[in-house]
């Protein structure tokens, strides 16, 4: 076997063939640290996020994702996967807060740092903690793991809409919560959350609150109205079905 030949990578003459055992040698070499930053970030669509099979990775995640991000406490770990798409956010200072309040999952730059520049700023995801009767189905603590995963990476999806806004952009989004423009506002941000990688993540989370809230109590107001501010299963699965990051994925896993 030809020998690895160090002088000739450090030479001020290069030649103009590597050999190619000693290039396939620094290619093994490198590789597993390649394969590890390349797949730390995912926009391709992964079908389901099983607890159990993602714990191992926690501490990786943590330790690469876990900057600049107070964690919800119980929903470390489907938040870590929802960041694994999103590699905009990996310094952005995110503080993610579990508190009784009137929405289900809200995402916002927190007003004291609104002036700094977009990637300086606090951003905020709060997460409901009470909710009584069939629409307890929204709260975060009540869904399967995929959908969690799901509609965190939603509100993230906001969070990078959010880098691309200056304060007045942010303060006419704010204004159109109060219109009929939200309505394209959370349809984007469901279409942005699927070119990232977490469209499968948001068909389980919309399936799932559809299949437990009477359809009487589905409004445009909640993450299930189809046809309303959020898409549908049925809407989330056509784009899904034409999407080049879901191209290996049969209809079956829709099943």
């Amino acid at each position: 076997m030809a020998r690895f030949n160090k002088q000739s990578l450090h030479s001020r003459t290069m030649p103009r063939k590597v050999p190619t055992r000693g290039f396939l040698f620094v290619i093994l070499l490198f590789s597993p640290y390649l394969l590890a930053e390349e797949q730390l970030f995912l926009r391709s669509g992964v079908r389901e996020y099983v607890e159990q099979e993602q714990l191992v990775r926690f501490d990786h995640l943590f330790e690469s994702l876990g900057r600049n991000k107070n964690l919800p406490k119980g929903f470390e770990l489907q938040t870590l996967l929802a960041l694994s798409h999103y590699p905009e956010l990996d310094d952005i200072k995110i503080n993610f807060i579990v508190d009784d309040v009137s929405i289900p999952l809200s995402s916002r730059p927190h007003w004291s740092s609104m002036l700094r520049s977009a990637r300086n700023r606090t951003y905020q995801v709060i997460i409901d903690s009470e909710r009584e009767g069939a629409r307890g189905a929204l709260l975060l603590k009540n869904q399967p793991f995929n959908a969690q995963v799901g509609i965190i990476g939603h509100e993230l999806a906001h969070t990078v809409y959010y880098l691309n806004r200056s304060l007045f952009g942010i303060l006419g989004d704010a204004l159109c919560q109060l219109s009929d423009c939200r309505i394209g506002f959370e349809r984007a941000t469901d279409k942005r959350l699927i070119d990232y990688g977490l469209g499968w993540q948001r068909f389980d989370h919309a399936r799932f609150v559809r299949g437990r809230i009477p359809q009487n109590q589905i409004s445009a107001s909640t993450a299930e109205g189809g046809g309303g501010a959020y898409m549908s299963p049925a809407e989330i699965l056509r784009i899904i079905q034409g999407h080049e990051a879901y191209a290996n994925q049969t209809q079956s896993s829709a099943n």
